[in-house]
């Protein structure tokens, strides 16, 4: 692994640690909050391989889920991120307007498997869900981009 391979995910790493932070702090004062960590790792089937993506999302479901066994919303959860790096190719706009589709798409996926009362029960909240965590997955895409650009699809 050479150095800007090695700055790359340290980089992921604590982004999606300050994606989790935001996660629980926001979960702790307003009982509800965007889905900041899915969509870091969202974002990260973008700009990392496999075996990156692989720990992250570990490290992501270790932080989220305390339960010996996962559920189906966990699997769904650690799954994500390889669906990206494997469909990225295929969409045909840029990869910002790909990003925020599909961080979008996934939360609303996330929510229709694990809670779709959360969908039903208010629709004004769940956009809020929506669009803070398609605009948290813009500025991590805007972020890493910056700093790592994609390479052309």
């Amino acid at each position: 692994m050479n150095l800007r391979a090695q700055n790359k995910f340290i980089v992921s790493l604590l982004l999606l640690l300050i994606a989790s932070f935001l996660q629980f702090n926001f979960k702790l004062h307003f009982g509800w909050t965007p889905e900041f960590a899915m969509a870091t790792l969202v974002v990260f089937g973008f700009y990392l391989g496999f075996l990156e993506i692989a720990f992250l999302c570990a490290l992501g479901v270790f932080l989220f889920n305390w339960m010996p066994l996962p559920g189906f919303e966990i699997l769904f959860f650690f799954l994500l991120p390889f669906l990206v790096l494997s469909a990225r190719k295929i969409f045909p706009w840029k990869s910002e307007v790909n990003n925020v589709l599909i961080v979008s798409v996934s939360a609303f996926l996330f929510y229709a498997i694990s809670d779709w009362s959360v969908i039903s029960g208010n629709a004004f909240l769940f956009g809020l869900i929506l669009i803070g965590t398609a605009a948290f997955g813009a500025a991590i895409f805007q972020i890493l981009n910056y700093f790592y650009k994609l390479s052309p699809i």
